[in-house]
């Protein structure tokens, strides 16, 4: 009767010994084929993924999570990317124009050659990114943290990176035709060979440390206190 008991016993507890078991982690899988138009990805967890060529314009990526990610020549036209992060993710070549990256990480992200051109970047961080050759006209990065990126050759006309702490970056041969630097912090930043004309630099601090090497302005440059440039010849 006791064995007739510890085997019943036995019996009985298998069951409760499965249920307490922890269910095996799925992994998120896209349900589209390299086409995302308007959809929303908010939140979604894609790092790591290759998504070269492919097409999110207009995307919800509020809050998503692309580290890593190896994205030439991927669009992100208007897509939305409030909060996302992008850190360590390759996306040269990409288009991000006119899309939502305010408060984005982007950290060591590379975007060289990307269309960024109208994207909204405030308060985003770009330290340590490479923008080389990247199109950023009329982009508004006001408040963002850009501390040792290079935008060397890059086309920043019309852009607004008022407040901006550019502390160790590169301009080099960029354009900054017409660009708001106003109050920006330009501690070792070089801008060798770069064309002020039209840009503001108000109140900008650190310009001691700057290099302006090669640099011009125009009569309508706004410089700060203690910085004079040539002007800028006409060619």
């Amino acid at each position: 009767m006791r064995s007739l008991a510890v085997i019943g016993l036995s019996l009985f507890a298998a069951p409760l010994g499965h249920v307490q078991e922890q269910p095996s982690r799925i992994s998120w899988a896209p349900s589209y084929s390299g086409s995302c138009t308007d959809c929303s990805l908010m939140g979604s967890n894609m790092s790591g993924w290759n998504i070269s060529k492919l097409n999110y314009p207009g995307a919800d990526l509020t809050a998503a999570n692309l580290q890593r990610v190896h994205g030439h020549h991927a669009n992100f036209k208007a897509a939305q990317a409030t909060g996302a992060d992008l850190r360590l993710g390759d996306f040269t070549g990409a288009i991000f124009e006119q899309a939502t990256l305010t408060g984005a990480r982007l950290q060591h992200a590379t975007f060289n050659s990307a269309n960024m051109g109208g994207a909204l970047l405030t308060g985003a961080n770009l330290s340590d990114g490479k923008l080389i050759g990247a199109v950023l006209s009329d982009a508004k990065l006001q408040a963002s943290t850009v501390h040792n990126a290079d935008f060397s050759a890059a086309t920043l006309s019309g852009a607004s990176l008022s407040a901006a702490d550019l502390t160790g970056s590169v301009f080099d041969n960029a354009v900054l035709q017409d660009a708001d630097l106003t109050g920006a912090n330009l501690t070792d930043v070089s801008f060798r060979d770069v064309r002020f004309t039209g840009a503001k630099l108000d109140s900008a601090v650190g310009i001691e440390s700057a290099n302006f090497e090669g640099a011009c302005a125009s009569e309508t440059t706004q410089l700060p206190v203690g910085l004079s440039l040539p002007d800028c010849v006409s060619f």
